[in-house]
């Protein structure tokens, strides 16, 4: 860990958290917001120095980066956890694509892709932490998801589904694990970020339209949900969805 140490008081204090993602946007935030409150946090992301960048700049933090959807990366970022800080205790599943096209563009290759890391990389890294988190009294897996997932949406098709398949694994996974001391919840954001770099203007306008609250969320604010639905204030929530989005899962 070198010079970076770990506060000794905050909600978090003495706990390990892996946030996959974390990089950029939601994912900084989430690793910042919890180290803040005494986490240590494994930094996640595909590029390793960009990784170890953002590492340098967290207290407690130390870097593991890897493609989500590859074979060994969600191993790897377990053990690293496990060998540097002895203990793992939250997993945030907030790395994602959105791989988009209309059905008829979305070709096996990027049907796989999506599922990969919006789906199958997220799920095997909660399965794999579980396991570690199990003999050890509990833990706390976040799967952020997405209102596409849960309303569909045009030129997403693939990612909806994966996000929507990501929810089913979070139902799951608390009916499977609350007796194991492990809460799983999901956490469905609408907040500008890198993922949404290309959506038109006129787009924007229209979100903006439809969406109760007329202000603009912030992943600062995705973070605070994150921090609430991991700590123990959240200690009887499992199975549930918090949607940190100004209310636009209501339309």
């Amino acid at each position: 860990m070198g010079d970076r140490t770990t506060p000794a008081v905050g909600e978090l204090a003495g706990r390990v958290a892996i946030v996959t993602g974390s990089t950029r946007g939601i994912g900084r935030a989430v690793a910042a917001r919890f180290a803040a409150e005494g986490a240590s946090i494994i930094v996640h992301g595909r590029d390793e120095a960009a990784a170890a960048a953002v590492a340098s700049t967290i207290p407690g933090a130390v870097s593991c980066a890897g493609d989500i959807g590859a074979a060994g990366v969600v191993e790897s970022l377990v053990s690293k956890a496990v060998d540097t800080f002895g203990q793992l205790d939250i997993v945030v599943n907030n790395a994602g694509a959105a791989i988009d096209n209309f059905i008829t563009g979305v070709t096996p290759e990027r049907w796989d892709a999506s599922l990969a890391v919006n789906l199958t990389g997220p799920f095997h890294l909660l399965r794999v932490a579980t396991g570690v988190m199990k003999p050890n009294g509990g833990g706390v897996v976040l799967n952020l998801i997405s209102w596409s997932g849960e309303r569909g949406n045009v030129g997403q098709v693939a990612y909806a589904a994966a996000k929507a398949g990501l929810h089913a694994v979070t139902l799951s996974a608390a009916k499977e694990l609350g007796k194991f001391g492990i809460r799983v919840n999901s956490l469905s954001p609408a907040v500008p970020t890198d993922i949404g770099a290309g959506m038109s203007d006129q787009l924007r306008a229209e979100v903006a339209k439809r969406r109760p609250l007329k202000i603009e969320g912030t992943v600062d604010d995705v973070a605070e949900g994150a921090l609430f639905l991991c700590s123990d204030r959240a200690r009887f929530v499992t199975g549930e969805t918090l949607h940190v989005d100004g209310g636009i899962h209501l339309n």
